[in-house]
């Protein structure tokens, strides 16, 4: 078995995963509006799992392992789980930004306008959709 069919069974039982067990226990079940909490999060399960078993039936390219890359997005979620912690513990509103911030750095992104949006606008509304509009906690 290819790398390309690995990775593709791999994210699909991941959207498996997420469709049976996850999302599941993670959505509030609602009995109003035309669109349940779980519908979005399941369709693009759906089609994560779709698209993961036409991948390993269909592989297309040349995959290869690169221990360095692999170890940056290891590092990448690393600091994710951690903005997600610090989420938990003092809000979205402060740490949403803080984490925008490094991961931004990370990647090198040095431009001031595009960084006040980052870390500042996106965040924000992210924040307003979810808490304002939607009525909804964010944590």
């Amino acid at each position: 078995m290819t790398l390309n069919r690995i990775s593709g069974l791999v994210v699909a039982v991941f959207g498996i995963i997420l469709l049976f067990w996850i999302i599941p226990r993670h959505t509030e079940p609602v009995d109003y509006g035309w669109l349940r909490p779980a519908t979005l999060p399941n369709v693009t399960a759906i089609v994560v799992i779709i698209s993961s078993i036409i991948h390993v039936i269909f592989p297309s390219g040349k995959a290869e392992f690169d221990g360095q890359l692999a170890m940056r997005a290891g590092l990448f979620f690393m600091i994710s789980l951690a903005g997600l912690f610090l989420m938990h513990h003092v809000g979205f509103l402060i740490a949403a930004p803080l984490l925008v911030t490094v991961l931004m750095l990370l990647v090198g992104e040095r431009r001031p306008l595009w960084l006040a949006t980052g870390i500042v606008l996106v965040p924000l509304g992210i924040w307003s959709a979810i808490e304002l509009l939607l009525k909804r906690s964010l944590f």
